[in-house]
Formats: C-alpha cells, sequence, structure tokens
C-alpha cells in the first residue's frame, strides 16, 4: 500500500482533477497538508476543457466565467488559484445572447440601461414587466456568497451578516425560484419577448437561476478568459503543483476504502491501494455513492434527486463543433440564438440552436474559426443513444451534424466547403471521459420545485470523506465548484481539529484592476 512520502504531515487524497479537486488541494496545501489528486482523464480539468480536432481547438466548457471582475466576491478565489493572474486578458461580455425571432433581432446586453432600451423598443406593450425584471436585476446585485466558509459553519453573528447581505433580494428570490422559464416568458404580450424568454435557458429551470446570470455579466462579472475553458485549467493545474502537490493522471478510483466507518483512503482501478488520512471526492456524486462506495451509506438528499428526475431534471446536452474557414467570422454575433427547422433528438424537439462563435479569441485558432452549436437534451436522451450500437450511434450523430451545418450556413452565408462538422459529443461523451451520470455536464436544473440551496459535503455515518464539486448544490457549474473546493479544505481542518488559514490575498482584487496587463477587451 502507497504511503505519504512526508510522514510528519497528515495525507489527503482527492479523487478527480477538475475545477472543485484542484481548488481543494490548494487549499489543503495551504494548510499543511500533503495532497494528491488521482484522475480519470489522461488532463487535469475534468468538464472545464478543450480539445482539438483537425487542427481546430474547440472549448468544451465556459461561455464565460463568473468572478472576473476584481471587485468581486468570487474573484479572489479564481486568483488565489492561479485561474486567473496579471497576465490574464478578459473578454467583456457585451451581451448574454442574440436571438433571432422571425425578422427580429433581440440583444440581451449586459449594460442594464441598454438592456431594458432594448427590451422597450420591441414591445412598449409589456412597460410594466420589462421595468420589474429590470428592477429584479439591480435587487440581485446585491447577491453574495458564502465563500470564507459554509453555511452549517457560520456562527450567528456570522449567519446575521450573511442574512442583512441576503435581505434587498429576499421577496424577489422567493418570487422568481416558485416560477420556471416556460411560465415567465408566457407572462409577456409581445410574441418577440415571449419567444426570446422560452429560450434563455432550459424551460424547467427556476427564473431565479437566469436573473443571477443577468446579474453578474450587469456587473461586469462574467468575461470570457482568453485562451479557453482549458488554459484555465492548466493555470489552476500549475498553482496545485508549485506548492507541491501531485496530480496522478490516468489513474481511475475503483472504491473508496472505509474501516469502521472512516475513510482511509483509495484503490485505484490497477489495484493499487493509497493510504490517506482524508478523502475529498470531487467527482460525480452518484458514482461515489454507487460505485467508490458501494451503496453502503444512503444519503436522504442524493437519493431525492437522482429517484426524482422528473421535479430534478439533469443537465445533459449536446455539443457539434465546426471548423469555418471563412474570413471576418469575428463579425458576427459570439452567441446567437437561431431558429430552425424542427428535427428530433430522442424525445427532445429542436426548434432552435445556441451558436458560440469563437473567432473572437484569435490565441485559440489564428485565423480559422470554430462554431459550437449547444443543444440542450432531455434525460431520456441518454437512453436513446445508450441503445445503439457504435455503427448506427456515429451515423446517427453524422445525420443530427449535417441537419445543423445546413442551419449554419442559411445564417452565417457560408459556402458549401467553408464549413466542416469536426467533432459531436452527447450525454455518453461526457459519462465516457467523466463518469457523469447520465451524461450531466454540471447538476441538476433548478426547478421551481428544489427544495434546498445547498448541500452540506458530509456523508451521514462516514468519517473523514468530504464530498466537493458541483453536485453540492444546483445547477453547477465553475462558481460552484471552486467554492465547494475551498470548502471541502474547510471541512477538513475542522475534522483534524486546526483552524483554517485562508491565505488569499485580499488586495489581489485591487492589484489586478490597477496592472496594465490586465484588461477587458470588447
Amino acid at each position: 500500500m502507497k504511503k505519504s512520502q512526508n510522514e510528519t504531515k497528515k495525507k489527503v487524497v482527492i479523487i478527480g482533477a477538475g475545477v472543485s479537486g484542484m481548488a481543494a488541494g490548494i487549499y489543503a496545501l495551504d494548510n499543511g497538508f500533503d495532497v494528491e489528486i488521482f484522475e480519470k482523464h489522461f488532463i487535469a480539468g475534468g468538464q472545464c476543457t478543450g480539445w482539438t480536432r483537425e487542427g481546430v481547438f474547440i472549448d468544451g466548457c465556459a461561455h464565460w466565467v463568473v468572478g472576473t471582475n476584481p471587485h468581486s466576491d468570487l474573484y479572489p478565489l479564481w486568483y488565489h488559484i492561479g485561474a486567473l493572474s496579471d497576465q490574464s486578458i478578459i473578454h467583456d461580455t457585451e451581451y448574454f445572447t442574440k436571438y433571432v425571432v422571425g425578422n427580429e433581432t433581440v440583444t440581451l446586453y449586459s449594460n442594464i440601461e441598454k438592456l431594458e432600451a432594448e427590451l422597450l423598443r420591441v414591445a412598449p406593450e409589456d412597460k410594466k414587466l420589462i421595468t420589474r425584471f429590470i428592477k429584479d436585476i439591480k435587487a440581485y446585485q446585491h447577491v453574495r456568497i458564502p465563500l470564507d466558509k459554509p453555511i452549517d459553519q457560520m456562527n450567528i453573528f456570522e449567519l446575521t451578516v450573511f442574512g442583512v447581505h441576503f435581505l434587498p433580494l429576499l421577496f424577489p428570490y422567493l418570487r422568481l425560484k416558485s416560477i420556471n422559464v416556460r411560465e415567465f416568458s408566457k407572462k409577456f404580450k409581445s410574441p418577440i419577448l415571449r419567444e426570446m424568454f422560452s429560450r434563455v435557458l432550459d424551460p424547467d429551470f427556476n427564473f431565479h437561476s437566469f436573473v443571477y446570470i443577468m446579474q453578474a455579466l450587469c456587473k461586469r462579472d462574467a468575461g470570457v478568459i482568453e485562451g479557453g475553458s482549458l488554459k484555465f485549467a492548466n493555470n489552476i493545474k500549475k498553482t496545485f503543483e508549485s506548492k507541491g502537490g501531485k496530480i496522478h493522471l490516468n489513474s481511475e478510483v475503483e472504491e473508496v476504502i472505509v474501516e469502521n466507518n472512516v475513510a482511509k483512503g483509495i484503490v485505484l482501478k490497477n489495484g493499487e491501494k493509497v493510504e490517506a488520512d482524508y478523502v475529498i471526492s470531487a467527482c460525480d456524486a452518484h458514482f461515489l455513492l454507487n460505485k467508490l462506495l458501494k451503496g453502503k451509506y444512503r444519503d436522504k438528499y442524493f437519493e431525492n434527486k437522482f429517484g426524482d428526475i422528473e421535479n430534478n431534471p439533469l443537465n445533459t446536452c449536446m455539443l457539434f463543433s465546426y471548423k469555418v474557414s471563412k474570413a471576418n467570422m469575428y463579425s458576427y454575433p459570439k452567441m446567437v440564438s437561431i431558429p430552425c427547422e424542427e428535427f428530433v433528438i430522442g424525445d427532445t424537439k429542436i426548434n432552435f440552436m445556441s451558436v458560440r462563435n469563437h473567432a473572437y479569441d484569435k490565441t485559440l485558432n489564428g485565423d480559422a474559426s470554430t462554431l459550437i452549436v449547444l443543444i440542450p437534451t432531455k434525460d431520456k436522451t441518454y437512453d436513446f443513444f445508450k441503445e445503439m450500437d457504435r455503427k448506427t450511434y456515429l451515423e446517427t450523430k453524422e445525420k443530427f451534424a449535417e441537419i445543423i451545418r445546413k442551419e449554419l450556413i442559411k445564417y452565417f452565408e457560408l459556402s458549401d466547403d467553408e464549413i466542416k462538422c469536426i467533432d459531436v459529443t452527447t450525454p455518453l461523451t461526457y459519462e465516457r471521459y467523466t463518469n457523469a451520470y447520465r451524461g450531466s455536464y454540471m447538476s441538476f436544473i433548478s426547478t421551481k420545485h428544489a427544495q434546498k440551496l445547498m448541500r452540506p459535503g458530509l456523508i451521514k455515518g462516514l468519517k473523514n470523506l468530504v464530498i466537493a464539486g458541483q453536485w453540492i448544490m444546483d445547477p453547477g457549474g465553475l462558481p460552484i465548484a471552486v467554492m465547494s473546493g475551498k470548502h471541502a479544505a474547510i471541512r477538513v481542518c475542522k475534522m483534524n481539529k486546526q483552524k483554517f488559514v485562508n491565505k488569499e490575498e485580499k488586495c489581489a482584487k485591487f492589484k489586478l484592476f490597477f496592472t496594465s496587463k490586465y484588461k477587458y477587451t470588447t
């Protein structure tokens, strides 16, 4: 059995080298632990990643990253783990998306005054509803995330301070979390805004989730990192390794070693055992409970979530990536939602598509460009592909890719030889590379029936194991990943009866704001 190289330090083993796993590792290293991460894939980053096909880079993750504003709460975390630095260039997110509805194009601007003017331009008859929507975004700009420690570890004074910050958005939150995107869109008199708002997120998302996104954009706190998601993840990896941590790639974990209800380490797929004082699981929650822990520990929260997919649907999707040789693709929108001739994938009817145009970032592919089409899918899409043999699976992907290619040709005014599909991912792809339950690329969709805002990262009856990652809080995403990683290290320190030392540079947000190397570009 492999032992720690430094016997004077307590050892932490982390399952998964995604953002949450590496963040947890960095904070654990800060607090004097010996840390090793074991990752199934041959690269670190988890679902914050990208890959190359036919000489072209495909950015497979972030449309933008919440926490890029140097004055935001999340920024010091990103800076501390090295995801952002004084070398970072952030492309300002001018708008959420442009929506093509009939002959009209509606832009959801990130500037709140421009946003209000745009919506009123399209639908003056909906002034009352538009005004309230704008007021809700402004109220949500008071939102604070419990980053310094988990809520369940806060004392009465800390809870009071947190509650005071939450008060301005309490009533909008209670109202918006109980209505979903589908229901909100139907409130508009304008058929254009009804159609547009029905596309902003999956129709089952509570509308609170969308307002949260818009408040971040309107605070210039959701920029796009130049270099893409894989560079973002690699920056974190470099920080972890520079602090003395070790990442073992191509090292899938088969089991968590448990003795007398205490986690003692892990067993790798090759049979190697690794001893540890503490285990942090930064992998898929269903995989942890049912595979790594052999179903021996019951968890009511996850049992309710995984057992009621109707009220807790999963975030699943397909990504279609295209290489484009046409010049001046940067003149087209970075994010656009376009209608299309209806087709069906499994049980999901598709009549519009969201397109990311990566021509703005020359560091990715030079003069070449990629168009990435994200198609949200339903839970049964996983079964639709899972039941196919490999030949049918590949042919089906090609069929859908060609349907979408023809739609892109029309909108972007391309000739047939200027665009080629170079990659298609399905829920099975996410499952294969990350063990994601039924191919979920985030966590559960935040529906109006969602009962709990945040789940403590512990399993009842099991000591010395902590959960980190997107499953801690719906609907997941990078902010939840980094926050849960930090919280996991805090919990390990508490288990070890030591004070957590936060080495974040509190002045980092101001340092980068005034350095010339840090800049926003439009």
